[in-house]
């Protein structure tokens, strides 16, 4: 098996998102932010936002995607609701599963 160094997720009928492969520093910082020791070394659940930020630093092509304000790129990725973000972080790294968000 080769490893690929992107993976893509399918988005309803024809959209699709491309996500680079995390570097290990990248996933190292991501391991670390989804669960930070807070007060009294309480172990805090950081891992929606966490899923977030390493959304917004993998993504590497948006197709075919679009919200009632229009298309939308990478440059307007912020665009994409949290809750799909999440998701498509959880199952391509973290369930290893195959990837196809229906909406």
């Amino acid at each position: 098996m080769k490893l690929g160094q992107e993976i893509t997720v399918n988005i309803g009928d024809d959209g699709r998102i491309v996500l680079r492969e995390p570097s290990n520093r990248e996933w190292n910082e991501f391991q670390s932010e989804r669960y930070p020791v807070g007060r009294r070394n309480q172990m805090k659940d950081n891992s929606g936002p966490a899923r977030v930020a390493l959304f917004d630093k993998l993504v590497v092509k948006i197709e075919n995607l679009e919200d009632d304000q229009g298309v939308i790129t990478i440059d307007s990725k912020d665009r994409i609701p949290a809750r799909i973000k999440g998701q498509i972080i959880f199952d391509a790294f973290e369930a290893a599963s195959d990837v196809d968000i229906k909406n």
